[in-house]
């Protein structure tokens, strides 16, 4: 799937706009006719082509300032590990969410291999 670019952006408005069906638009465009509604309703009331859509998501469970708290709890020993991390402070996080969010901020997390006995 490529990009449409805003000139064909523009054409498939203004021919939507001089009467053509979605149909026609689509076979003189060469795009879906599927594509040329979805352009024609998101660009043809403004016409600013080059605009890109605002797509909401969602919101992050832990946000900035929790992972600044979660790396000074460590940092400062308040905190041994990430299920004591999660245990003490993020009692509604799961370990997996708190370690990928500090993966994320170059805290890798490491398992401590014990020595073999001789």
């Amino acid at each position: 799937m490529s990009d449409t670019t805003a000139l064909k952006k523009a054409a498939i408005v203004a021919l939507k706009e001089a009467g053509f069906s979605n149909r026609a638009v689509a076979e003189r465009e060469n795009v879906a006719p599927s594509t040329v509604s979805r352009i024609n309703n998101r660009y043809g009331p403004t016409h600013h082509f080059d605009a890109k859509t605002f797509r909401p998501s969602r919101r992050r469970k832990m946000d900035d300032r929790d992972i600044r708290t979660a790396l000074r709890m460590l940092s400062s020993g308040q905190a041994k590990n990430v299920a004591d991390l999660q245990r003490r402070f993020f009692p509604h996080l799961h370990v997996d969410t708190i370690k990928a969010r500090l993966r994320e901020h170059g805290l890798g997390v490491y398992v401590r291999q014990s020595k073999p006995l001789l």
